[in-house]
């Protein structure tokens, strides 16, 4: 008898599942179509640029996050190193130009925090005061709203980040996240836009937090040159000690050494799945609908 009522629970559970899934999925066939505009850094333009990675990135978070919500179709508005400064300036001079769209995210900040540049404050924000990271993403944030008063916008804090090394540009390098900059640690930094981003009211996602990314998982280790000239695969927090100098020293990340970063800072498949399934989730969540 017992057994007949565990047996009927497994029942139960496997059909409430199925039926649940089921509604999700004909919620989102009968949604109409949304479209996604997607701000960033590299983060965003290497979606549509893998060449960059040196193939070593199949899809991208953007491909990844529609392939989730099948109504969802996207257009990347990555630009490569950008700052929230840069785009402010570029906006100014109609240089980008932001596209009419029905949802906006905005993954921005770790370029702005690599510069050094002051963070500032909700009132920047609320106020789109330029010249910090704040008040710029306030004037983006306008910007949008001039395009689409009614838009749907997700603000996006950075994900943390390790030594980096560009691939296709090795002199093009920068140290982790551990580093002090103008405001802070990485962590420091990335957690002040989320409390500010949250005071503002605008659907934020804390991607920092919530992505697991961390110096012991950034990458599995770094091919590091030692005084004798041999090479030897540290892991952080060893591989800090040594420094990379691009005219001398071997490529640091070789394909064994992905995991969540293929070079220290720019998400792998496995990062970028992480990314898309936490944003594809926030997504549903702003829009109603059950997931």
């Amino acid at each position: 008898m017992k057994n007949n009522y565990q047996n009927l629970k497994r029942f139960l559970s496997i059909i409430i599942s199925f039926s649940f899934i089921c509604s999700t999925i004909a919620a989102q066939d009968n949604h109409k179509k949304i479209s996604w505009c997607a701000i960033g850094d590299s983060f965003t333009y290497l979606n549509d640029h893998l060449n960059e990675t040196g193939n070593k990135v199949k899809k991208g978070y953007l491909s990844r996050t529609c392939d989730k919500i099948s109504f969802l179709s996207y257009i990347n508005m990555g630009k490569n190193g950008s700052t929230t400064q840069a785009w402010v300036n570029h906006l100014k001079d109609s240089t980008w130009v932001v596209p009419k769209a029905d949802l906006y995210t905005i993954l921005l900040g770790t370029n702005d925090w690599n510069h050094g540049d002051v963070t500032g404050t909700t009132t920047d924000f609320k106020n789109c005061t330029p010249g910090s990271v704040l008040g710029n993403m306030g004037i983006i944030v306008s910007a949008i709203h001039n395009v689409n008063a009614n838009a749907k916008v997700i603000l996006i804090n950075p994900t943390e980040r390790g030594q980096f090394v560009y691939l296709l540009k090795q002199s093009n390098n920068a140290e982790g996240g551990w580093f002090k900059k103008d405001g802070g640690t990485l962590k420091e930094f990335s957690s002040k836009l989320y409390q500010s981003y949250l005071e503002t009211g605008i659907p934020c996602l804390d991607l920092y937090s919530l992505c697991g990314f961390n110096f012991s998982n950034i990458v599995k280790y770094k091919h590091v040159k030692l005084s004798d000239g041999s090479y030897k695969n540290l892991s952080y927090p060893e591989y800090t000690n040594y420094k990379f100098d691009s005219s001398k020293d071997e490529y640091p990340y070789p394909l064994d050494a992905m995991n969540m970063t293929y070079d220290g800072l720019h998400p792998s498949d496995y990062g970028n799945e992480i990314i898309a399934t936490l944003l594809s989730k926030k997504i549903l969540e702003i829009l109603n609908i059950r997931q």
